[in-house]
């Protein structure tokens, strides 16, 4: 059997540490990982083992080379990233035996020889390990049957939908064939390309399920709680360096040991100091007096000066701390820092290799950049107060990070038109760009028009900015125009945490066009759905959107209509996404006419399009006419939905293009709006959004405590059926809040719904739950 280690990545979650070492090289009971994984490889009989390489590689060379292994290590490394599967396939190109494929930065004691002889006896082309975990967003999940079969897999599921806490180990044996499958000199993902396409070619995969250790060290509270977890129950398990305490112990000079604890060698400490538990200390620490050091990793060769408190934190080697210092929980201090006396590093701030930080300070934020954790991009967007707590530089960072994800190559920027809105899209604009992704700037327009241009254009994404009350908003729009959806919203929000970007710059690919010459398309769009001419019909347009009111009187003066009272009234919000229609003193909010739209749609022979809130008997309406009705969902991967398809139902998203709809049925028809809404049964909704006080972890229980039923599978809401109508209920991403969607018969009926389900939630759980 062969074995490859994928050592190849950045670390960027493990910033600063990694900046000055690879993340396989990071300690775990003063060991580096990579020390780790090979004897457990050996002790398991695989000697012939490949290290795929990339950052820093000759680091990971140098160190293999110091030492004698007793075992054949072969380093195979990248000159362009090739993915997990790719560089595998980089390290063997065939094979006739079976392969093992490790992580570089995980932790495991698994009876690898078990894991074979299962994967032998199954004669699985993969076997993949998968383990139970508590918390699954942040793996690939496994979904298989009762013998083991593999039937699915989900990646990095919010809370909402994950359907299994069965998580994808990434430790995988294979048969040396399936090498085959993977193309050479080309980047090719185990997760993203090679599983979905075994399984759509019906071959066998397999899951081995383990109840043993494995770890992954991932972010830093992981890295610490992973570390005390190891001293705990592990430590006979695994090589460690240092004096490992396993009683409570106090020296002559009144300094306390309290375990578990692990100190390295050559150790100088003062007196009345207090270290543990849960801290792993490397060598030639210097300690003063009177400090407490608990819960915490230090590298070698830290000093720390008198009085200081270290909890919960990260120290790298070399560092510096002077007296009077205050290291809070999940702060991390780079390489060769040099902290001032009288200091406080809060918690979960970084500082970077060699910084220093003068005295006195107090450290709210990473040395380097404001402080990601203030605002936190999601699959809707990210919004904060301008310039404060959401800075030009959170701006910059935003593009860097939409730019960095995955096979983006064009992004659209526009705004409101306010000063600060246009400021924020310029700067955004240039962090796109210096990722070398084409950007194209459509100036100012309403955010309604960000739906028509990203799918008009074919866009991979869009960024709308808006401004109110000194509040910055950035919307998020993926590809051609529809939701973000998981993955992506994932990918952004990990590029702007941890400031993984890709400046892969090239000259001729960062051109940045500017684009408002194309509004002439969106008005062309509007006459084409309009179909005909609007002669002195009496329609009246009233938005507090100055521009939106301009071009949509502009549009109705072109077709002949005549703005005067008596005739259809339309209310358009300012960002033109909500609409109502008035006549005869009667309104009809949108819900209502785009139901009505898509059931006309639908006796045409015409599949719709329809947002997460549509009532639910458009799909029934939908297959009685032989088309269908796709939802999308945010939070979800729309990736297969036609842009095409979604440009013929813009009306379902752009409240300018529902009002020019509407017009087009009662020019066809030569019927009211009255007359249109009766063709269909009435109907109300009613949208609610709650905020719990409980983890997000605990909804979706709250949620089933309520009654309510898990709909279909790609569905993220949850249904209760009462008499009075139906009430759906979803979590919001990986929050705390829910979305309550009610369709009742009226809109009081509706009302009176949506409160039944407010209290039913204050009745299953005790009412301080829900924020008053």
């Amino acid at each position: 059997m062969k074995a490859v280690v994928m050592c190849g990545g950045t670390g960027s979650r493990l910033r600063p540490l990694t900046e000055v070492t690879p993340k396989p090289l990071v300690k775990l009971l003063n060991v580096p990982i990579l020390e780790q994984i090979l004897r457990r490889l050996i002790s398991a009989g695989i000697t012939d083992i490949y290290l795929s390489l990339g950052y820093k590689a000759q680091d990971i060379i140098d160190f293999c080379e110091s030492r004698d292994f007793g075992a054949h290590l072969h380093y195979c490394e990248e000159e362009t990233p090739l993915g997990t599967a790719g560089g595998v396939k980089n390290c063997i190109a065939q094979c006739n035996e079976t392969v093992i494929v490790l992580s570089g930065d995980n932790i495991f004691h698994i009876d690898l020889t078990n894991a074979a002889a299962f994967h032998d006896a199954s004669d699985a082309q993969i076997t993949v390990i998968g383990k139970e975990v508590e918390d699954p967003r942040e793996y690939g999940v496994i979904l298989k049957d009762n013998a083991g079969n593999i039937t699915s897999f989900q990646e990095k599921p919010t809370w909402e939908n994950a359907e299994s806490f069965l998580i994808n180990t990434g430790i995988y044996i294979m048969k040396g064939a399936v090498l085959d499958r993977i193309p050479e000199n080309r980047f090719y993902d185990f997760a993203d390309d090679l599983f979905p396409r075994m399984l759509r070619e019906k071959q066998k995969l397999m899951c081995y399920q383990t109840a043993d250790f494995w770890g992954d060290i991932g972010e830093f509270h992981a890295y610490l709680e992973l570390t005390r977890e190891m001293l705990v129950r592990f430590t006979d398990d695994f090589v460690y360096s240092g004096v490992l305490y396993t009683e409570d112990q106090t020296d002559g000079n009144g300094n306390t040991i309290l375990a578990p604890a692990l100190i390295g060698k050559n150790c100088r400490l003062g007196k009345n100091n207090r270290i543990g538990p849960g801290c792993v200390i490397g060598d030639a620490l210097e300690l003063g007096d009177a400090c407490d050091i608990a819960g915490s990793v230090l590298g070698d060769n830290v000093r720390i000066e008198s009085r200081t408190d270290v909890a919960d934190a990260v120290l790298d080697d070399f560092v510096k701390v002077g007296t009077n210092c205050v290291i809070e929980k999940q702060a991390v201090i780079g390489y060769g820092a040099d902290i001032g006396r009288f200091s406080r590093i809060m918690a979960q701030n970084r500082v970077w290799p060699g910084r220093r930080v003068l005295p006195e300070s107090v450290i709210s934020g990473d040395l380097y950049y404001e402080t990601p954790d203030r605002i936190e991009p999601d699959a809707v967007g990210v919004s904060g107060k301008a310039f404060s707590q959401f800075s030009l530089s959170d701006a910059v960072k935003i593009g860097q990070a939409v730019a960095s994800v995955k096979n983006m190559r064009r992004i659209g920027v526009g705004s409101d038109g306010t000063k600060i809105s246009d400021i924020y899209k310029s700067v955004c604009a240039g962090g796109i760009r210096s990722c070398g992704v084409i950007c194209y700037d459509f100036e100012e327009i309403f955010k309604a028009q960000a739906y028509f241009y990203s799918a008009y254009c074919n866009l991979d994404a869009f960024l709308y900015i808006s401004t109110a009350d000194n509040t910055v908003a950035f919307s998020f729009f993926g590809k051609n125009g529809m939701p973000v959806g998981t993955k992506t919203a994932r990918a952004i929000n990990q590029h702007f945490r941890f400031s993984s970007f890709s400046f892969d710059f090239d000259e001729s690919a960062a051109e940045l066009f500017k684009m408002n010459l194309l509004s002439a398309a969106y008005t062309a769009a509007l006459h084409k759905t309009l179909g005909g001419t609007l002669h002195k019909r009496k329609i009246r347009f009233e938005c507090e959107n100055e521009a939106l009111n301009a071009l949509f009187g502009d549009f109705l003066a072109r077709t002949g209509a005549s703005d005067s009272p008596g005739g259809v009234q339309f209310l358009i919000n300012a960002t033109g996404t909500e609409m109502y229609c008035i006549e005869n003193e009667k309104v009809y909010a949108s819900d209502r006419l785009k139901a009505v739209l898509c059931e006309l749609s639908f006796a045409e022979g015409k599949s719709v399009i329809v947002g997460e809130d549509a009532p639910d008997f458009i799909s029934d309406k939908a297959r009685e006419y032989g088309c269908t009705a796709t939802r999308l969902f945010e939070n979800a991967d729309n990736s297969e939905v036609s842009e095409y398809l979604f440009m013929e139902n813009l009306w379902n998203f752009d409240a300018v293009f529902l009002c020019v709809k509407l017009l087009s049925v009662l020019i066809q028809t030569n019927i009211t709006v009255e007359e249109l809404v009766m063709l269909q049964s009435d109907f109300a909704m009613r949208k609610r959004v709650i905020e719990l006080n409980c983890p997000p972890s605990q909804v979706r229980r709250l949620i089933e405590d309520t009654g309510a039923i898990r709909r279909e599978k790609n569905d993220a809401f949850y249904s209760i059926n009462t008499a009075k109508g139906t009430a759906k209920i979803r979590q919001l991403g990986n929050a705390n809040r829910i979305k309550i969607l009610v369709q009742a018969a009226d809109a009081e009926t509706a009302k009176e719904l949506s409160g039944d389900i407010f209290a039913k939630f204050k009745q299953v759980h005790i009412d301080n739950n829900i924020k008053k």
